[in-house]
């Protein structure tokens, strides 16, 4: 029974995998030596389906302080911070990739802080067939207190995940804030004790959420948690 269960779980991941169309890497943390000067990020898309796609780009802002702006190109034009969602699509054949056309911007105005964006890419004929990309922009290299916390906190098991969710936590005090896609602070968990953590999600709704991790009022690290 339990190799059965196996071989489900299996083919359930590789048909997801393989219904994903593209595919998106780059820099997923930009530093920045000054922070009255502009941040930029740069990201390379890929088609990897055998058909050709026009494909949209749409900003998920997860956590930029007040006073701050991000703002994000594709596809041939450049977007107001208030844009989540590009009117223009880039079209990129079968097997083509895309490394000139989508550039994030962040603007700390000489102000300390930290700015977290997740960018996703999806066919304007599937809008579910989406990969996204989260970059943490900070306005100083010299705005992180403790560069240790980005490998101290694990990814989120199982993911997606029901009732009940674990991670690994490695530091000495922390508070994890789970934050939904609309940037509504749904859950938060002070972390004072290393090892294995569990999260019970029976209260929240189904979504995708952004585990935030907090050290001395700052974002440190940041894990992306669906609930099914």
């Amino acid at each position: 029974m339990r190799k059965i269960i196996l071989y489900i779980l299996v083919i359930t991941q590789i048909s997801i995998v393989s219904a994903q169309s593209l595919v998106v890497t780059g820099d997923n943390s930009v530093l920045s030596s000054d922070i009255c000067l502009r941040t930029y990020s740069y990201l390379n898309v890929k088609n990897v389906s055998n058909k050709d796609h026009d494909v949209i780009c749409e900003k998920n802002v997860i956590s930029v302080p007040a006073g701050m702006d991000n703002t994000f190109c594709w596809g041939g034009l450049c977007y107001g911070v208030n844009t989540l969602v590009s009117s223009q699509f880039l079209t990129l054949n079968s097997g083509q990739g895309n490394s000139v056309s989508f550039t994030g911007y962040f603007d700390a105005y000489c102000e300390q802080g930290i700015g977290i964006v997740e960018y996703c890419f999806y066919p304007v004929s599937d809008t579910l067939d989406r990969s996204c990309f989260t970059v943490t922009y900070h306005g100083s290299a010299t705005s992180i207190n403790d560069n240790s916390y980005y490998e101290n906190v694990g990814d989120f098991y199982p993911n997606p995940a029901n009732d009940i969710v674990y991670f690994n936590f490695n530091g000495n005090s922390a508070l994890l804030k789970l934050i939904d896609i609309l940037g509504n602070n749904v859950k938060e968990i002070l972390l004072s004790k290393e090892g294995v953590q569990k999260l019970d999600l029976s209260d929240m709704n189904k979504g995708i959420y952004f585990g935030n991790l907090i050290v001395n009022n700052e974002v440190v690290s940041i894990k992306k948690l669906i609930v099914q």
